[in-house]
């Protein structure tokens, strides 16, 4: 495997894309990061209505991403192919997609969320923030998909700059809309979480804008240049792609989700607990994901260009560079996990649970690390099927019951508490990575000494 970096240029063809796409996603999820952090500093309860409301939307949220992640191999495999014109009709197809799920799943967040969240939160103040904060989030669900596609659409291009610059422009003006909005500054009144689920809407819609009027007016060489109305209606091919990609994304999160769920039964201080957690564990999932993104780019390109032998080549260097990342935050999060916390919040409670959470996730970060990279490699060969079993069996066949016993019914059950659920989960994703590497191994294997040309695909 290390001559994978014999070749100076996919290093640098590697790199070129990864750096970018990894602050892109970091200052993206940060925005959630601000959120903690402001309010966890606000108020425990605050905190946990928002970790509740989150663990609910964000499965929704995710299959809309997850669905226009079927943009990357085919605008990819085009733009490359010349035949860049076909870019307008995929997302054209995207924006139709992006409206109608986007309408769907806010009608969902609004009408049926709230009774999950009334159900399950155990004080009245946290049950009626978290309610307030999905019925305020909600019209911000097709913003989402929509930015997430345009994004896509970039990175495939081979040009994450712009992307960036969004990214980074949204987060600023997300800290100051929460300063304002949370605290209550500028004669402005003190919303709470409720100015957080204001901010995070605002941010979304602007941050759509400024993909739109860069492309649309200043842009030399415009990617979306033209809406064709008839494939707004007719998405076929990006559905047939995009919604196991979709549901396999959002199994992965409605892990996490369920997760909330299930530890809501150890109280209010352990959901505040885990929203720590995973907001944390969320900014170090976020270069992972690039490489997922990064690895469906390259393996398409490369499949259409050199053939099987060009995307070994590119695996292996993309796992070189998730062994590296995943063997620093492993040394950091095992050092610091006590202190780590205390960014967050300042109970002592929160921060003692939290912590002990910490030292377990750590552990599971390397399976975490190959499973999104095979998961981005299949994506390049628009297998995605695949993918979707792979994650209902892992994390929903090992991952909750295993997670539920440990934390239940085992000898250890009363040690262990909350921390038995993420043991299971580091089990389920040891399993969804083997798995996966397996499939990878047999689609390889299928395309030896082949290559992807560029068809016109069009549904």
């Amino acid at each position: 495997m290390l001559k994978g970096f014999s070749s100076p240029s996919v290093l640098k063809e590697v790199l070129h894309l990864l750096l970018p796409m990894v602050l892109t996603m970091t200052l993206e999820l940060s925005i959630s990061l601000v959120d903690t952090v402001m309010l966890g500093h606000y108020s425990a309860t605050h905190l946990a209505a928002v970790g509740l409301a989150s663990s609910l939307w964000l499965p929704v949220g995710c299959f809309l991403i997850g669905v226009t992640f079927g943009i990357t191999p085919l605008v990819t495999r085009h733009l490359h192919g010349r035949q860049p014109k076909l870019v307008n009709i995929y997302m054209s197809q995207a924006v139709g997609l992006s409206i109608i799920l986007g309408v769907v799943a806010c009608i969902v967040t609004v009408t049926v969320l709230p009774h999950f969240a009334r159900m399950m939160a155990t004080q009245e103040e946290t049950r009626q923030v978290a309610v307030d904060y999905l019925y305020i989030f909600a019209p911000a669900l097709p913003m989402l998909a929509l930015m997430t596609a345009y994004k896509n659409l970039f990175e495939a291009a081979g040009r994450p700059g712009f992307p960036l610059f969004v990214a980074s422009t949204g987060l600023l003006l997300n800290i100051v809309f929460n300063y304002v909005l949370i605290y209550g500054k500028l004669g402005f009144p003190d919303l709470g979480a409720r100015g957080a689920a204001i901010a995070s809407t605002l941010s979304l819609y602007l941050s759509v804008t400024f993909f739109f009027v860069y492309d649309r007016f200043f842009n030399k060489r415009p990617l979306f240049s033209r809406l064709i109305w008839r494939y707004m209606k007719k998405f076929s091919l990006l559905l047939h792609i995009g919604a196991p990609a979709g549901f396999a994304f959002t199994f992965e999160v409605a892990l996490f989700s369920s997760m909330t769920w299930l530890i809501s039964s150890f109280g209010d201080l352990a959901l505040g607990a885990g929203q720590i957690v995973m907001s944390y564990t969320s900014i170090l999932f976020t270069p992972m994901m690039a490489m997922s993104a990064v690895t469906a780019i390259v393996v398409a390109k490369a499949m259409s260009k050199e053939g099987v032998a060009g995307v070994r080549k590119r695996l292996r260097v993309i796992v070189w560079l998730g062994l590296g990342y995943v063997a620093v935050c492993f040394s950091i999060t095992q050092y610091f996990h006590d202190v780590i916390p205390f960014i967050y919040s300042s109970d002592a409670q929160v921060v003692a649970m939290a912590a002990s959470i910490l030292l377990i996730s750590s552990s599971y970060q390397l399976p975490d690390m190959l499973q999104t990279v095979f998961t981005g490699a299949l994506r390049g060969f628009r297998d995605t099927r695949s993918s979707m079993i792979a994650f209902a069996v892992s994390l929903f066949g090992l991952s909750i019951p295993f997670g539920y016993w440990l934390s239940h019914y085992s000898p250890w059950a009363d040690t262990l508490t909350l921390r038995g659920f993420y043991i299971g989960l580091g089990a389920g994703l040891s399993l969804l990575s083997v798995i996966l590497l397996v499939r990878l191994h047999f689609i390889l294997k299928r395309y030896e000494g082949k290559r992807i040309l560029s068809e016109r695909e069009v549904a």
